[in-house]
């Protein structure tokens, strides 16, 4: 008798804690603006100046398709948002700026903890 109302009160203290799911209804609609934008996406990277762009970059025409396959719909929809803005080749400005920020920074803190000794502005904190 004690071991049945163990067990009925472990069952329902496991009911307690589990979550329920509910599937939401897709519209047609939806299956179709994902569906477009893939295409989209793939439209896009199967022009020539893309691929050319891609191959002198040294990235495979295999590795992209296989990671646009694994991208989520939400992912494609902000690809699709963009691609016709978007460069082929991208602007390395910023990326080249923040590099010379970033190793500023670092040689600035290695310098106020007396690692290196770059700039005479500096005082070691040791």
């Amino acid at each position: 008798m004690n071991i049945a109302k163990f067990v009925i009160a472990f069952i329902v203290s496991l009911s307690l804690f589990s979550s329920t799911m509910f599937a939401g209804v897709i519209s047609t609609q939806d299956v179709l603006h994902e569906s477009s934008s893939r295409v989209t996406v793939d439209g896009f990277l199967a022009k020539q100046e893309v691929q050319a762009k891609l191959a002198e970059l040294g990235v495979s025409s295999d590795n992209i398709q296989a990671r646009i396959a694994s991208l989520t719909d939400e992912e494609i929809a902000q690809i699709n948002e963009k691609i016709d803005s978007m460069p082929a080749g991208g602007n390395a400005g910023g990326a080249i700026l923040g590099v010379i920020v970033f190793i500023f920074i670092v040689l600035l803190v290695t310098d106020i903890l007396g690692f290196t000794k770059v700039f005479n502005f500096t005082r070691s904190a040791r």
